[in-house]
C-alpha cells in the first residue's frame, strides 16, 4: 500500500494525501448498510482456482485478508500474484531503503498469510514499483497464461486512484477478457480520496463479505505483521497510522462485483 498521488481521470480528482476521508464517514453512510453480501462458499465451490492480484505486499490483506482465510477454510485453490515487492514505500528513507524493503516486504507477507493460516500458492512478479503501468503487458502475458475461463481474478479497483493499483486492475481486467474468467475489485485507496456520493464509486456492484469477531482480530493481527508500514520512520509517520489502519479493521470487506 504504497502512498503516492494521482491526477484526474473524467474530470473527477483523486488525490491521495493528508489524512483523508475520516472513517466516520464511511461507517455511517447508507450505501454501506446497503450492500448485498458475497456468497464466499459459492466462490469456493464455483472457481477451479482464485487468483488474487497484489499491487504491493499488503494490499492483500489489507483489503481481504479474512475474505482469503475464509476461502482457505473452504479449500479453495488460492492463488496470490504480488506484482511488485513495495520497494519503494520509503523514497529516501535510511532505515527503509529500497535493498531492504525488497526482503522484508514479501516476508512480512508470508507471515501474515501463515498467521491467517491461508493455504495459498504465491507469486512474486517483481515488477518495479512505482511503474506497473510501464510493465502491464508482462502482468496480463503472467494472467493469460495460466488462468481459465473456470477461475476469478480479484484484483484492485481500475479507479482506485494509485497509479500501481489503477494499472495491475486494468491488467487483470484485460485478462479476463482473453482467458473468460471472472472478475471482482477491491478498493483501498478510494477510501482515502473518495467521499460516500463520489461519481465514480459503483455503489451498485459493491458486495460485502461480513466478518465475525474471530475473523477481523485474525485480520488485525495479520496487519500487524507488516512492521514496515505500521512503525513510524524516525521523523516521518507510518505508511499506516491509525486512522487509515480503521479502514481495514470494519467488520466487513467491500468488493466490486
Amino acid at each position: 500500500m504504497d502512498q503516492t498521488m494521482t491526477g484526474a481521470r473524467s474530470s473527477e480528482l483523486r488525490v491521495i494525501e493528508g489524512r483523508g476521508t475520516d472513517e466516520r464517514v464511511w461507517r455511517t453512510c447508507p450505501e454501506m448498510e446497503g450492500m448485498r453480501p458475497v456468497d464466499v462458499a459459492a466462490w469456493a465451490r464455483r472457481y477451479r482456482r482464485i487468483w488474487i492480484v497484489s499491487p504491493h505486499p499488503d494490499d492483500e490483506v489489507l483489503a481481504l485478508g479474512a475474505t482469503m482465510a475464509r476461502l482457505s477454510r473452504l479449500r479453495a485453490d488460492l492463488r496470490i500474484v504480488s506484482v511488485t515487492a513495495g520497494s519503494a514505500s520509503h523514497p529516501g528513507s535510511a532505515r527503509w531503503p529500497a535493498s531492504r524493503l525488497a526482503l522484508v516486504r514479501p516476508a512480512e507477507l508470508r507471515r501474515a498469510v501463515e498467521v491467517l493460516d491461508i493455504d495459498a500458492s504465491l507469486f512474486e512478479l517483481d515488477i518495479p514499483d512505482g511503474d506497473v503501468a510501464g510493465h502491464e503487458d508482462a502482468l496480463i502475458g503472467f494472467l493469460t497464461k495460466r488462468v481459465t475461463p473456470n477461475d476469478l481474478i480479484v484484483s484492485p479497483w481500475r479507479l482506485d486512484g494509485h497509479p500501481d493499483h489503477d494499472a495491475a486492475g486494468n491488467a487483470a481486467a484485460t485478462a479476463a477478457g482473453h482467458t473468460g474468467a471472472d472478475l471482482v475489485e477491491y478498493p483501498v485507496w478510494m477510501w482515502h480520496w473518495a467521499r460516500p456520493a463520489h461519481a465514480l464509486i459503483p455503489w451498485g456492484r459493491a458486495r460485502c463479505v461480513r466478518l465475525d469477531d474471530r475473523e477481523r482480530e485474525g485480520k488485525r493481527a495479520a496487519i500487524e505483521q507488516f512492521v514496515s508500514q505500521i512503525t513510524p520512520d524516525l521523523d516521518r509517520a507510518a505508511i499506516l497510522p491509525p486512522h487509515i489502519m480503521a479502514r481495514f479493521t470494519r467488520p466487513h470487506e467491500i468488493f466490486f462485483c
